[in-house]
């Protein structure tokens, strides 16, 4: 959040509705957000990475998209990524752990 030309920090809370073990393959794979969620925290596991697109148009293959590695975090930063945001397997299947915060700033 931006006040008088500074960026400022966001407090957040966890908004409900974690979901762990989510299992990504070939096919697209989006999620579930919570209402009054404004940002995740993904966490990838295993030995395969996910692609992934936040436009919330282009499903993601094996030329478009970003690719996050296996046992990194991806940060999404805004409810409309988190809506957005759909996920496929970069070679073999993975699995990601999302949990989803709330802003509580004042």
């Amino acid at each position: 959040m931006w006040k008088d030309g500074v960026m400022g920090v966001r407090s957040r809370a966890t908004a409900g509705g974690a979901q762990y073990a989510l299992a990504v393959s070939s096919s697209v794979v989006t999620l579930t957000v919570p209402s009054g969620a404004y940002c995740a925290s993904i966490f990838v596991r295993g030995s395969s990475g996910v692609t992934f697109t936040t436009d919330g148009a282009t499903d993601p293959t094996a030329t478009k998209g970003t690719t996050a590695v296996a046992n990194s975090e991806i940060s999404l930063n805004s409810k409309d990524e988190i809506t957005k945001a759909r996920f496929i397997r970069a070679s073999g299947d993975a699995t990601m752990d999302v949990e989803y915060f709330t802003d509580v700033s004042s």
